[in-house]
């Protein structure tokens, strides 16, 4: 039996590996490309640890796998925080659940990449740039405890990596604009180096009933470690038939053929953002601007349940990060499909 188990675990490190090595590496030219091995192992490790994962906990009821996509191209623009692209699988649970035990533990698994960019993408010219390129490629395990039904928090991990072929975005970047958009390859000027990071987090959920299908939802985060470290707070009016915290929170079921819809506000103060400035303990970034500590993000969104599918929409407009950038705010839209099994 545990010589079976640990083949099912060989054979799904070489389909990650094989998707890795053969698919990627040969459409997106990557043989010709300076990319450490060690790197490349890093990125097969991020796709086993997710795979390993999804097959080890398919058998089990009420889970969900979710694709979230973040982008401002529905705006028209494309620039500063320009692409996000996450997978994410964990467990849901009943509301009901809560009546009859003290506290509930579930645990969620992200794969995600963000992508930055500046507004002049195309300029060789590094002081005609008001916003560092940045590409991040990360793993994150999130174990979330609920112990009322509006009322709970989470801790956590992210580990990955930076670098433009390293994290895969300026070779995705790349394909998408030349197959897609019909547009030349971006080159990437001045972007943030190569570097692994590691950070840690933690939030906690509140909520204040209103009245009967309205509620004021509170969330607040701190995360801490190389690539960024920041506090950040979220209070919103959400409306509608749905559990609580169904916008920025998987934890709880919610009922078919239900609609909510979202109005909120988000703060963030920054410590440390690798994105913007490189390594705090080494001066390795290109892009010396001083960036904003203080981010302000309007939040309005939408979302349906029906037939054990999500489907969510959420505009989000952002303020500067920097001083130096041509635009005032920065507007992306959140996609997020989600199918419950």
């Amino acid at each position: 039996m545990i010589g079976a188990f640990f083949n099912y675990i060989e054979n799904i490190r070489k389909i990650a590996k094989s998707c890795f090595s053969n698919h990627i590496s040969y459409n997106l030219n990557f043989k010709n490309k300076n990319i450490k091995p060690s790197n490349i192992r890093f990125i097969q490790f991020l796709l086993l640890i997710f795979f390993l994962f999804f097959n080890c906990f398919h058998l089990l009821s009420q889970n969900y796998f979710s694709l979230k996509v973040d982008n401002d191209l529905f705006f028209g623009t494309d620039r500063y925080y320009t692409s996000g692209i996450f997978l994410n699988y964990g467990n849901l649970i009943s509301i009901d659940s809560l009546i009859s035990n003290k506290k509930i533990t579930t645990k969620h698994y992200t794969i995600g990449q963000k992508i930055n960019a500046p507004s002049l993408r195309y300029t060789e010219d590094l002081d005609k740039i008001d916003y560092p390129y940045n590409g991040w490629l990360f793993f994150e395990y999130n174990k979330k405890t609920f112990y009322s039904n509006f009322n709970g928090y989470s801790i956590g991990f992210q580990a990955g990596t930076t670098g433009d072929y390293e994290s895969l975005s300026k070779p995705m970047q790349n394909l998408y604009h030349k197959y897609i958009l019909d547009l030349p390859e971006l080159p990437w000027t001045g972007h943030q180096p190569q570097s692994l990071h590691i950070n840690f987090f933690s939030k906690y959920y509140s909520r204040i009933m209103i009245f009967n299908r309205a509620v004021l939802l509170n969330q607040s985060e701190i995360y801490f470690g190389t690539y960024e470290s920041f506090f950040g707070t979220r209070f919103g009016l959400q409306f509608g038939n749905l559990n609580y915290h169904a916008f920025f929170n998987k934890f709880y079921l919610n009922p078919n053929n239900t609609f909510s819809f979202y109005l909120g506000n988000k703060i963030e103060y920054g410590f440390h953002r690798y994105e913007f400035s490189g390594s705090l303990f080494r001066n390795n970034s290109l892009f010396k601007y001083d960036y904003l500590k203080l981010i302000n993000k309007i939040e309005i969104g939408i979302l349906y349940n029906i037939n054990n599918w999500q489907l969510a929409a959420i505009v989000n407009s952002r303020n500067k990060d920097f001083k130096a950038q041509r635009y005032n705010r920065h507007t992306y839209l959140t996609l997020n499909i989600s199918k419950t099994f």
